[in-house]
């Protein structure tokens, strides 16, 4: 292990919490197999050789969205010859034809900024789903969501997060984070909420008891600088609450994205960085039980390496996700259980199916 890392790496054997100084020089380090070394410790005291993963179900209700931010592939004005707006049959068709198939657990919904779409639909699309299978873990609507559908209805954030979950919302996940630097967020998603609503958001699911994930979108207009803030945040949050159930870092996937047409972003995102993240995220984030390699931003291949790099949960079937393959994702789409389990035992790990609560059951023979 390289000098310049011993201190940390001293840190991470007392189990002391890691500093925006050390975030900042595991960032400027290139020794990414000491990092990944000292983010596997940290991940195997926390979880064994367990590998998680989820057979879940993404619906995208609408694409359609009133905040254009600048790097998404997926959103489209209402005019656009593309743009949609599920109707709650199709929803409810999807995921019981999802769980007869496919038997999920979870259900992933987030969509657009559709100003057609009022609080009812999206009240009567939860109770739709739960009415269904009561076990069902249904995770859906990122901040900015919540935020929209707050503003269109008069209603107050606390009240809307509350209906939903009377509907039978389990949780939330963590879309919408990006990066929380106000300059950086000027630049490529100005209509978006601040860091600020983001925040105080998630503190309200918390405090009604919605479990959700945190997220950062990283590989384009962000420094190490930036990187390192947006996970102490995540962090401090998490002290207050102890409401985050897993960290899921997102790579700028490029592709045909209106962001990308502009000057390439520096740094460009990499499996280098991508490996540095993870293991970064799970030296500092020592209060945030899971650290996700989310499958539908990278591929099985790469899952299979990041979970000797920090990561313990593999993610999911993803089955019909759209966000991340717009926007240039080269995963495979409609991946089995059977895939999952495969890549977690050929890794050397033992497979765990969970939902975003992260109750737990090991595969037979596995």
């Amino acid at each position: 292990m390289s000098y310049s890392l011993q201190d940390i790496h001293q840190k991470v054997r007392d189990r002391e919490r890691l500093s925006a100084e050390d975030g900042l020089k595991l960032f400027k380090s290139t020794d990414i197999l000491a990092i990944g070394k000292m983010a596997q410790a940290v991940r195997e005291r926390m979880h064994g050789r367990r590998a998680f993963y989820a057979v879940n179900l993404h619906l995208n209700p609408t694409n359609i969205c009133s905040t254009r931010c600048v790097f998404c592939a997926f959103s489209r004005d209402v005019s656009s010859p593309d743009a949609y707006a599920m109707t709650l049959d199709e929803i409810e068709q999807k995921v019981r034809g999802a769980l007869e198939r496919f038997q999920i657990n979870e259900v992933h919904m987030v969509g657009g900024h559709n100003p057609a779409l009022g609080l009812d639909y999206y009240l009567e699309m939860i109770r739709r789903i739960r009415g269904l299978e009561p076990k069902l873990y249904i995770k859906a609507f990122s901040a900015p969501e919540i935020d929209d559908l707050a503003k269109r209805s008069g209603l107050l954030r606390v009240d809307i997060l509350r209906q939903l979950k009377e509907a039978g919302l389990n949780g939330m996940p963590g879309g919408g984070a990006e990066i929380f630097d106000p300059g950086v967020r000027r630049e490529i998603c100005p209509d978006k909420i601040s860091a600020e609503e983001w925040i105080g958001i998630h503190r309200t699911a918390h405090e009604l008891g919605l479990k959700t994930n945190a997220t950062m979108l990283y590989g384009h207009r962000e420094n190490e600088e930036h990187r390192v803030a947006h996970l102490l945040r995540l962090r401090n949050l998490q002290d207050e609450t102890q409401g985050f159930c897993a960290f899921v870092p997102l790579a700028y996937q490029g592709g045909p994205a209106p962001f990308s047409k502009k000057k390439a972003p520096d740094p460009l995102t990499s499996g280098f960085l991508d490996l540095k993240v993870l293991s970064i995220a799970r030296l500092l984030l020592d209060n945030i039980p899971h650290i996700k390699a989310h499958g539908s931003a990278t591929d099985l291949k790469f899952v299979q390496v990041a979970l000797s790099f920090g990561a313990d949960d593999a993610g999911g079937t993803n089955l019909h996700e759209k966000v991340l393959h717009e926007a240039g994702s080269r995963s495979p789409e409609g991946l089995s259980s059977d895939d999952l389990v495969r890549c977690i035992k050929d890794a050397g790990y033992d497979p765990c199916q969970v939902d975003s609560s992260y109750q737990w059951r090991e595969i037979q023979g596995a």
